[in-house]
């Protein structure tokens, strides 16, 4: 179960620095936004939880989700995306994807979707609820992500 986000005591999101992927690429590195309770902006969805792709191209890959305020962390494995979903690409994902190559998306949450834009184009990926499901969008492949109740790295 994710964390009371009440705005009681804790960091804010705006104390925890901003993380990346570990170069040594060693499994699940610990949550980021531990502790935080900052509530979510208003029409954010609260994605904040354990996810594995029961359907789709992405089958099986596990991604863990952190939100406070306007700030979403995406783990899976050992990549680490952390952003603010203000629409920016200043203060979006500036890290490295899957083949190792340089990253920069922006991220904002738009009709109740985290949607990410990379280079600031167009959205090409979206992750969204859908009643106990989260359906993720990345690039053209729709997948199926169910909860999971033991968080890697928690």
């Amino acid at each position: 179960m994710p964390p009371l986000l009440d705005d009681g005591p804790g960091p804010s999101a705006d104390g925890i620095p901003v993380a990346h992927t570990s170069e040594s690429g060693d499994g699940y590195p610990a949550a980021v936004l531990s502790g935080c309770r900052e509530p979510l902006p208003d029409g954010a969805p609260d994605l904040r939880g354990v996810w594995v792709v029961e359907r789709g191209v992405m089958r099986g890959t596990v991604q863990r989700i952190e939100q406070a305020g306007d700030r979403v962390v995406i783990t899976a494995g050992s990549l680490v995306h952390d952003m603010r979903a203000d629409g920016t690409l200043e203060n979006g994902v500036h890290d490295v994807g899957p083949t190792g190559r340089p990253v920069h998306v922006a991220a904002e949450f738009a009709d109740g979707c985290l949607d990410l834009r990379p280079d600031g184009g167009r959205v090409m990926v979206s992750r969204r609820l859908d009643g106990d499901m989260m359906l993720w969008r990345y690039g053209p492949f729709g997948n199926r992500c169910r909860s999971l109740t033991g968080p890697p790295g928690a």
